[in-house]
C-alpha cells in the first residue's frame, strides 16, 4: 500500500472544537493539516422537554447532546429513551444517560436518520412522545416517518447552525493545485464551502479526495463533478468515531495519483 503523501493537504471542516484530536492524529502521520470549520455553532436558550417514561429523546448530533444538558443535572428516568443517529452521539449521550436507555444504530450501519428508525421498528415500541432534539434547521424526514407509526412528535432546535464564510487563503487551500482530502460531515457544510468558493471565484479542485459520513453528500459531490473526467472524485465512507475517520483520511491521501 502506498505511504501517505507528504504534501497532501487535509482539510477538516467540522465544527469549531471538533477537530483537534483528529488533527494531532493526521500531523502524526506525516500530514498537512488545515483546520477550516465551514458551519458556526450558537447555543440557543430555548425550553428543553424533560423525559418521561416511554418517551424517545432523539439526538441528531453532539451538538445536540451538549446543548441539552449544558447546565443541567438530572436523573434519567425508567422507560426513557436516549436515541443517538450514530455512535459518535451515543458516546456522548453515555456521560448524562444510563447504557441500557442509549438506543443508536446497529454497528456497521449508516449513522443517518434511516439506521435510526430502523433500531426503533426493531424494539417494537408501543407509540407515545418523541422529541426530536435538533439545530433550527434540519432533515424532517424521521420526524414524518414516526408520526406515521402513531408517535406524537415534537421538534425542538436547541442550536444554530450558520455557515462560516472562508477567507480566500482557505479557499486556496481547497482549490489550489496539489492533493488535497477534505473532510465534511454534513450537507449544510458542504452548502458552506460550495458559497465560500464561489464568493472568492474559485470552483472545486481538478481532482478531490473526500471522507465523508453519508452517501447523500458523496451524490451531491457527484452532481457537482458530473462535467469533469472520471476518476477526478473519489468517496471515501466513514463511521464518525475519530480512528475510523483517522483511518479513511489516511487511505484517501495514498490514494492520491
Amino acid at each position: 500500500m502506498r505511504q501517505p503523501t507528504a504534501a497532501c493537504r487535509v482539510i477538516l471542516t467540522r465544527p469549531q472544537g471538533r477537530n483537534g484530536g483528529l488533527a494531532d492524529l493526521v500531523r502524526r502521520a506525516g500530514l498537512a493539516v488545515i483546520e477550516a470549520p465551514a458551519l458556526e455553532i450558537e447555543p440557543l436558550d430555548t425550553p428543553r422537554p424533560n423525559p418521561r417514561a416511554g418517551d424517545l429523546l432523539v439526538f441528531v448530533s453532539g451538538q445536540a447532546v451538549d446543548a441539552y444538558f449544558s447546565g443541567r443535572r438530572m436523573s434519567w428516568p425508567d422507560g426513557a429513551r436516549a436515541c443517538a443517529v450514530g455512535t459518535a452521539t451515543a458516546r456522548a449521550l453515555e456521560a448524562h444517560v444510563p447504557d441500557d436507555c442509549i438506543l443508536a444504530p446497529e454497528a456497521g450501519q449508516p449513522p443517518d436518520s434511516e439506521s435510526l428508525l430502523a433500531a426503533i421498528d426493531g424494539l417494537g415500541l408501543k407509540p407515545a412522545r418523541a422529541h426530536i432534539l435538533r439545530a433550527t434547521q434540519g432533515r424532517d424526514w424521521l420526524a414524518g416517518q414516526l408520526r406515521q407509526r402513531g408517535w406524537d412528535v415534537a421538534c425542538h432546535a436547541l442550536y444554530r447552525r450558520s455557515p462560516r464564510i472562508w477567507d480566500r487563503p482557505a479557499c486556496l487551500a481547497l482549490a489550489g493545485e496539489g492533493p488535497v482530502v477534505l473532510l465534511v460531515t454534513s450537507l449544510e457544510a458542504l452548502d458552506a464551502i460550495e458559497t465560500s468558493l464561489r464568493t472568492q471565484g474559485l470552483i472545486w479542485p481538478r481532482r478531490l479526495r473526500i471522507v465523508t459520513l453519508h452517501e447523500r453528500i458523496g451524490r451531491r459531490l457527484q452532481c457537482l463533478y458530473a462535467d469533469r473526467p472520471d476518476g477526478v472524485l473519489h468517496v471515501t465512507l466513514s463511521s464518525p468515531d475519530e480512528a475510523a475517520l483517522f483511518q479513511a483520511i489516511v487511505a484517501a491521501s495514498r490514494q492520491l495519483p
